[in-house]
């Protein structure tokens, strides 16, 4: 019996589906934003040797995913969050892949199969054999290898400078150096991890020098994929004191690039050691 077009075209999506970036069939088609580009920053999630049609599934059901990445010779699809701060210089030329937003297919019944009951930002939409769809919690493994401080080297800034105790200091991994603000309102401190990471605890010690350890308090530790886009990972009353090693864990992670530490009143923000303790991307 002789196939017709669209059948044909069905075949070839279903049994070749990594042959090429763009895959026609009645009902599905994407067209790359851009090519042999990805967005480097933002990504939360990867999925390894699937096809593009598979990849752009992974995307489209999920709320948070804003775009992905997807290589064609290795098969690996990075989704990306929606960040209020990604920007031109977050595009970086890379052979093979291929950018796609979700913003032309989100809400369009050909494409989109969580049209009518979208799923919460921490869920994803999965459908069932009658057709209808249900929210599931989006949660990838923990990896087995042990949690890595991943901070120290990185990018770091502060509100303000007292002496030489730059940002820096506090990512050295030496006890005898500290960063430290001038007193101020609201001072500040932050660390660029560089790409987004799956943080479960981050450790504060605190200033060695006696006296000086309880203007560590009312402290905010924020986490996001950039400084204007933060939510609270965990919060310190105080006071603290001089040379005291705190711990702020969490049983889930918490996905972010930026972790910015921030006094909520006017002090000097003066602390000897920050750790970032976290999983690759899952």
């Amino acid at each position: 019996m002789r196939l017709s077009i669209y059948q044909g075209l069905f075949l070839i999506c279903k049994f070749l589906p990594t042959s090429a970036e763009q895959c026609t069939s009645e009902t599905f088609r994407i067209n790359p934003d851009k090519r042999d580009v990805k967005l480097q920053g933002f990504t939360y999630r990867t999925f390894e040797k699937i096809s593009p049609r598979a990849c752009f599934q992974k995307c489209i059901r999920r709320k948070r995913c804003h775009s992905y990445n997807y290589n064609r010779a290795s098969l690996r699809c990075e989704l990306n969050l929606n960040s209020i701060c990604v920007s031109d210089g977050n595009f970086h030329n890379d052979i093979g892949y291929i950018y796609v937003e979700m913003d032309h297919y989100r809400g369009d019944p050909l494409f989109d199969p969580c049209v009518g009951n979208q799923c919460a930002e921490g869920e994803v939409c999965e459908s069932l054999q009658n057709r209808k769809v249900v929210c599931l919690k989006d949660d990838c493994k923990i990896p087995k290898e042990e949690l890595k401080n991943v901070a120290p080297g990185k990018t770091s800034g502060q509100s303000s400078v007292y002496g030489n105790a730059i940002a820096a200091m506090a990512l050295d991994g030496l006890l005898s150096t500290h960063q430290h603000t001038n007193e101020e309102k609201f001072p500040y401190w932050w660390v660029d991890l560089g790409n987004m990471h799956n943080i479960m605890r981050i450790e504060i010690i605190n200033a060695l020098k006696p006296g000086y350890g309880n203007r560590l308090h009312n402290l905010d530790i924020s986490v996001g994929p950039c400084l204007d886009d933060l939510s609270l990972f965990a919060h310190f009353k105080g006071p603290g004191i001089s040379e005291q090693h705190l711990v702020f864990e969490r049983r889930q992670y918490t996905d972010g690039r930026y972790v910015k530490l921030t006094i909520k009143g006017h002090t000097a923000l003066h602390v000897s050691m920050v750790h970032v303790f976290a999983y690759p991307i899952c």
